[in-house]
């Protein structure tokens, strides 16, 4: 049985109004076309929908049915172009971000607190993972984007290359290596490292360092959290390479020591989001408050999230 939305909607008029004339009025028609929809729709479901005595019109038991339902259809239009007006107008809405763990931790907060602030009816949601899993967020269209390390390989992923930070190498105050200034990927071979979990960028990087010097990566300990990563570090258990941002304020307040290497490591940060995405508003205009100038050293925004959820990521 066809129920065609038209003349479903002219019928939910004529009930409204109480007449086919009230009803073309209201939809600057004539009222032969009023009458010509309301056959149409009788002929597609085989039923008689009005009574007729005249000038006058009542619903049958078929078109008071057909009313009851036609009018929470129609409510839900309404509700729906109210809805999409308010996102459009940036009034509501969803944002969906994610960011690998580093990014997460000490640089994406200042980009969406920025955005709150700019539009607050918005809700805005933060997953963080590492970047492998925040890329799969975005392929399936989870994510609207994502901060990540490294550039995606995905021909349908768009990487707008954002933050470039250096990696460190992480000390416990008076370990034997921080008596030197710089030190050397063959310095650090020799004793344990304590390392991000496979997946990870910083890892990778890592792993192709020493591959580079004909050495092999063998992790005392692998982490998924940063903040593991320097308690253990702190504890004395091995030494980690980590991005300057995770360790400034650790460093500054005497818990780690910072040496560089020699063979310089650098993180770069992208935000990414997928080429086949429809640009919604909201997602829009988050991109729009990005940095114009690319490769930004920006200030770390540990701990302070207020604005809007987070949670971490299982996947």
């Amino acid at each position: 049985m066809d129920l065609p939305l038209v003349p479903l909607k002219t019928f939910h008029l004529v009930v409204r109004h109480g007449s086919f004339t009230a009803a073309a009025q209201h939809l600057g028609i004539t009222q032969p076309a009023v009458t010509q929809q309301i056959r149409r729709l009788e002929g597609a479901l085989g039923l008689l929908l009005f009574q007729r005595d005249g000038r006058r019109i009542a619903p049958t038991e078929a078109g008071q049915t057909l009313a009851a339902f036609a009018q929470r259809i129609f409510q839900l239009v309404d509700a729906a172009r109210d809805a999409l007006e308010g996102v459009a107008e940036l009034q509501t809405g969803h944002l969906r971000i994610g960011a690998s763990r580093t990014a997460g931790a000490y640089y994406v907060g200042d980009l969406l607190d920025r955005f709150k602030r700019r539009y607050p009816g918005v809700k805005v949601s933060l997953s963080v993972g590492n970047s492998q899993t925040i890329l799969a967020g975005i392929l399936d269209f989870t994510l609207h984007a994502g901060l990540v390390a490294g550039r995606p390989t995905e021909p349908q992923l768009v990487a707008l290359p954002l933050i470039r930070d250096r990696l460190l190498v992480a000390l416990p105050p008076g370990h034997l290596l921080a008596r030197k200034p710089i030190l050397t990927i063959k310095d650090l071979h020799s004793h344990p490292l304590v390392l991000r979990e496979p997946g990870s960028t910083t890892r990778r990087l890592i792993e192709e360092a020493w591959q580079a010097q004909g050495l092999t990566v063998e992790p005392a300990m692998e982490l998924e959290s940063n903040e593991a990563i320097k308690s253990a570090v702190a504890d004395g258990i091995g030494v980690a390479i980590m991005a300057q941002a995770a360790i400034s304020q650790d460093v500054a307040g005497g818990r780690l020591v910072a040496r560089r290497l020699r063979e310089p490591l650098r993180l770069e940060f992208a935000l990414v989001h997928h080429r086949d995405r429809v640009l919604s508003p909201v997602l829009a205009a988050f991109l729009a408050l990005l940095p114009k100038r690319r490769w930004q050293e920006m200030r770390p925004a540990a701990g302070r999230l207020p604005h809007y959820s987070r949670r971490s990521s299982s996947r």
